[in-house]
């Protein structure tokens, strides 16, 4: 279990870094409303002071063009009151934007009784345009400091995105890590022993996950015997995931002290019983101790779902020979032996292979396997491979986790004279 302590450890040490990421992030949004907030109040202020001057100048025209309609070329009223629309238009434009009273539209009277009022807007007008002016040099000023600022704000920023971007690439490397750490704990993984050609398949049902509460597991005992574990754990996904780690690392640890596969998951479900952490979680699982010499297989199954025995002649069942780990803590397993022939194969796998349905609803069930696997040619790679291309076909999608291993003996050396037949032994367990 040294991988999940280590994986867990660093993940606690990184948890106090995600308060000062998140300040910097904060910074970092600030900074930048910050920047957008100043560049548009000063293109705001400059455009309204243009405004105001274009409004001061549209009423100087309006008023001239109007005195010259007026008192010039004596038009009727009626023919006035479009100019004098234009020049109320302008004076109401001024009152609009002015910034202060003393910016606002000169008090004029329609229609003008003489050449005098015109020539007193036209002063007030004057006092209104200067003023504009001024206003016009003091905004862009203005924006020329808030567009500084801003740009030592946008700056900040760009320095801000750089640190953050940098850590989180290195809190990623670090997650990217603790994950591996976790996967080696929790993935089913093969470990290639002597004699033996090793096909698999692991699915999870959970979306998006690689890990889920099915598992195989190779284990090399010595340079002649190995072990090899297909288990289902109740539930899916991560939560499911975490007893795997726990039923594997658990098993390899029993082996160093026995060598009965029935005396091992007796043992084991002792074990499990007292440390799960629910009274409803089980599992279901199969054990083998495989001599590479010989092709002698001793295994136990605990409610595991039928193994198959393939050899040249038929495909024979592995009945389980005891109950459910976690249904009770005091459990007797007996270990059953089968010895493999050159070209044979030991097929085992979950319940989501049997317990899978078609589109009508029906099952496949452990005879469906059976069927398969006597139509099923080619390694022990391609036999699992084929398993899984028959099931996508028969089922519209697969529900269930399903873990699949495949064991085929090829002796590498002369072996020794066969036997008719394998031969099914009860040890007694």
């Amino acid at each position: 279990m040294g991988a999940i302590d280590t994986a867990l450890t660093r993940l606690r040490v990184a948890t106090p870094g995600r308060s000062y990421t998140f300040a910097l992030a904060v910074g970092l949004v600030l900074a930048l409303a910050g920047a957008i907030y100043l560049s548009y109040w000063g293109g705001l202020t400059t455009e309204d002071a243009f405004k105001y001057q274009s409004a001061v100048v549209a009423a100087q025209r309006d008023a001239e063009v109007l005195e010259v309609e007026q008192f010039e070329r004596r038009a009727k009223p009626v023919q006035l009151r479009a100019f004098e629309k234009l020049l109320e238009s302008d004076l109401a434009r001024i009152d609009a934007i002015a910034a202060n009273p003393a910016e606002r539209a000169p008090a004029f009277q329609i229609p003008p009784e003489s050449v005098a009022a015109f020539q007193t807007l036209n002063e007030q007008l004057h006092v209104r345009e200067a003023l504009g002016e001024k206003r016009f040099e003091a905004s862009v000023n203005s924006n020329v400091r808030n567009r500084n600022l801003s740009n030592v704000l946008f700056a900040v920023v760009a320095l801000l995105f750089t640190f953050i971007s940098a850590r989180l690439r290195r809190r990623v490397e670090e997650s990217r890590t603790l994950v591996e750490n976790l996967q080696r704990a929790f993935i089913s993984r093969r470990t290639e022993l002597p004699n033996l050609k090793i096909g698999s398949v692991l699915i999870s049902a959970t979306e998006g996950a690689q890990i889920g509460g099915d598992l195989f597991d190779i284990y090399s005992i010595d340079g002649r015997y190995g072990s090899f574990l297909v288990a289902d754990v109740s539930g899916k996904g991560v939560a499911a995931a975490v007893d795997t780690a726990f039923i594997k690392y658990a098993i390899r640890t029993l082996l160093s002290e026995v060598k009965d596969p029935g005396d091992v998951l007796a043992r084991f479900s002792s074990l499990y019983s007292r440390n799960a952490e629910s009274d409803e979680t089980f599992v279901v699982l199969f054990l083998g101790i495989v001599d590479t010499e010989t092709g002698e297989v001793c295994y136990a199954s605990a409610g595991h779902e039928p193994a198959w025995l393939r050899t040249e002649r038929d495909v024979q069942t592995l009945t389980p020979t005891g109950p459910l780990v976690g249904v009770l803590s005091d459990t007797q397993y007996s270990s059953q032996t089968v010895r493999l022939q050159p070209g044979d194969a030991l097929i085992v796998a979950t319940d989501g292979l049997t317990e899978s349905r078609d589109k009508r609803g029906r099952m496949l069930d452990a005879d469906g396997v059976r069927r398969w696997l006597e139509e099923i040619e080619g390694s022990a790679q391609a036999t699992a491979d084929a398993i899984v291309r028959r099931l996508r076909r028969r089922s519209r999608r697969i529900d269930d986790d399903l873990a699949i291993l495949v064991l085929r003996y090829e002796p590498s050396t002369q072996p020794r004279p066969s036997v008719p037949e394998p031969v099914l032994l009860g040890s007694g367990h």
